[in-house]
């Protein structure tokens, strides 16, 4: 990963803690808002049925007294029809107000359409049956009135006759709709209803569009899990009457004035949708900012990270390519400002280093040259007072050895220590030297050399084989001797041949040689890991074969030929 894209990966984490305070908050306030919103709806719907106990006590006041009439409980029907129509002038909502014998025929009533004529019974009734059975006030049904036709809802209070026995029950039928109308208003819409249900189920109330669902049955599932409740509380649903999803607080029929069903639902959208919006402010600005501070992280870090960075590295790989020169030339007091001058300060002193490193290895290079040619001008002294001829050639062998080691030497020399030798170039300058001191009229021997790199290390190794093999072609070749030196490289593998015009022995084995030279020249192959190789074809020929250290990409163009007469 780029270090771009590390900075602005950074930002983003770094957004991370607002993003996770973002969503505490929000899971906060929907929590907050969602006990506020539970607890409102519980409070209306506790005001709703207080306005509820209201009415009921109000006429279960009125029934008390009217239930005390003397007329009443003689029933005498021309005095009590006259109490009931005063009655009836003072509430208007009143569907019906009607007194019914023990047998439900109903010998003393008014309602709202005052005409001539008797009640139908009402025995059948639920309010009469339940005021009957438990002598208590009771609030009745869903009901339609028989003569109205309007749908309405009773309460009722027995009565007792002189004697103290139950003779019958007063009632009053309260119209539906005129009791909408009375609670109806704007507090009240789609998203905010009111019902009221009976004790069976069935909606005697709900605002807004209160005639549209009354008489109908509540949903089942709903009442299901309120109904049955033993106190007030709240509860999640979609309405399957209009699809909206609400928070509901209600009373059940256990705890409700007269046994009704009271809620007051508050739709979910219109409750959060301040929440909401406020919300998805905060999502479109969080997104927003951590754009932007993404932008700005990539621009300024490109800028004051990664430039810098870049320029570092820069230098860096010039250095590792060689150019001991290259510098960041940064200045300041910033911490990138300060690595640049800290690293050319480092550049500086690495590379005066290297200067007096170099100085102390060509010295010491120098001193080596010169004590390889004070062993080889002592050997030559030494040989001139050896008159055995064996001795003296073993001397002249051990000088040739000697140069051989100084002109590898000297090469390296030239190279000032880097990694890589020309060999090639050294190939030619060692055989010419030998060809000079050892082959009679001037004669050279013949090379054909590849450009190759070596290191140090397999330079000398080398150096020492050539010089041994082309001592013995020339030594062994006869009276004129040819000596035919190849180097070539393919495919990664230095081939290395010494050939002359004299074949060798029948016998000859590499491996059952005792000389010295050989055995050098075997130390020196198993150095560079290599192999030996011979053979009498034509002549003596001894073949190296191995792979040099050094790439050879770098390797001199052309193809370097240099032969000798012979």
């Amino acid at each position: 990963m780029s270090l771009s894209r590390r900075v602005v990966l950074l930002a983003g984490l770094t957004l991370l803690p607002v993003v996770a305070l973002q969503a505490v908050n929000e899971f906060a306030l929907r929590g907050a808002r969602e006990t506020e919103l539970r607890a409102s709806v519980a409070l209306q719907a506790q005001q709703v049925a207080a306005a509820q106990e209201r009415l009921t006590e109000g006429v279960r006041l009125m029934l008390t007294a009217l239930s005390e009439s003397k007329d009443i409980r003689n029933a005498e029907p021309t005095e009590c029809t006259a109490i009931l129509r005063a009655l009836r002038t003072a509430h208007p909502d009143f569907e019906a107000i009607g007194v019914a014998d023990r047998a439900g025929n109903v010998f003393c009533a008014t309602d709202r359409l005052d005409t001539a004529g008797p009640m139908p019974p009402v025995g059948d009734r639920f309010y009469f049956r339940e005021a009957m059975a438990t002598g208590r006030f009771t609030v009745g049904t869903y009901a339609v009135g028989r003569r109205t036709g309007v749908p309405s809802f009773h309460m009722a209070m027995p009565y007792r006759n002189p004697a103290g026995e139950t003779a019958g029950v007063v009632f009053v039928s309260i119209g539906l709709a005129r009791l909408a109308a009375d609670l109806d208003g704007p507090q009240w819409s789609l998203n905010r209803v009111m019902t009221v249900a009976d004790r069976n189920g069935t909606i005697l109330l709900r605002l807004p569009d209160g005639g549209r669902f009354v008489g109908k049955p509540f949903p089942e599932d709903i009442w299901r899990e309120t109904a049955r409740a033993s106190a007030p509380g709240t509860i999640d649903v979609t309405s399957p009457l209009d699809g909206v999803r609400r928070i509901v607080g209600y009373i059940p029929p256990a705890v409700s004035p007269g046994g009704l069903y009271i809620g007051v639902g508050l739709g979910r959208a219109e409750a959060f949708g301040p929440l909401d919006s406020a919300t998805m402010r905060g999502i479109v600005g969080i997104v927003v900012a951590a754009a932007a501070a993404m932008v700005l992280a990539w621009l300024f870090g490109r800028r004051l990270i990664a430039r810098p960075v870049n320029r570092i590295i820069a230098v860096t790989r010039r250095w590792r390519d060689g150019d001991l020169s290259a510098r960041t030339a940064m200045t300041g007091t910033a911490e990138f400002a300060q690595l640049g001058s800290a690293f050319d300060e480092l550049a500086d002193d690495l590379a005066r280093a290297f200067a007096y490193k170099d100085v102390l290895l060509r010295e010491l290079n120098h001193r080596i040259m010169n004590s390889l040619q004070t062993v080889s001008s002592l050997f030559k002294l030494q040989s001139r007072s050896v008159t055995d001829p064996e001795a003296r050639q073993q001397f002249d062998l051990a000088v040739s050895r000697v140069n051989s080691m100084a002109m590898a030497y000297r090469r390296m020399h030239a190279s000032d220590g880097i990694e890589s030798v020309d060999f090639a170039a050294f190939l030619r300058e060692l055989c010419q030297d030998l060809s000079q001191s050892m082959l009679p009229d001037g004669r050279e021997c013949a090379v054909v050399a590849d450009p190759l790199l070596l290191t140090p290390d397999q330079a000398m190794s080398l150096a020492l084989v050539v010089n041994e093999l082309v001592t013995n072609a020339i030594k062994h070749g006869g009276a004129e001797p040819a000596v035919f030196v190849t180097l070539a490289m393919a495919e990664g593998l230095c081939t290395l041949s010494v050939r002359n015009t004299t074949p060798l022995p029948p016998d000859f084995r590499i491996d059952g040689r005792n000389g010295f030279g050989m055995q050098m020249v075997g130390a020196m192959v198993r150095q560079l890991d290599g192999r030996l190789d011979h053979t009498a074809e034509g002549g003596a020929c001894f073949t190296v074969s191995f792979r040099p250290k050094p790439p050879q990409a770098a390797a001199m163009d052309g193809h370097v030929d240099m032969r000798g007469g012979g």
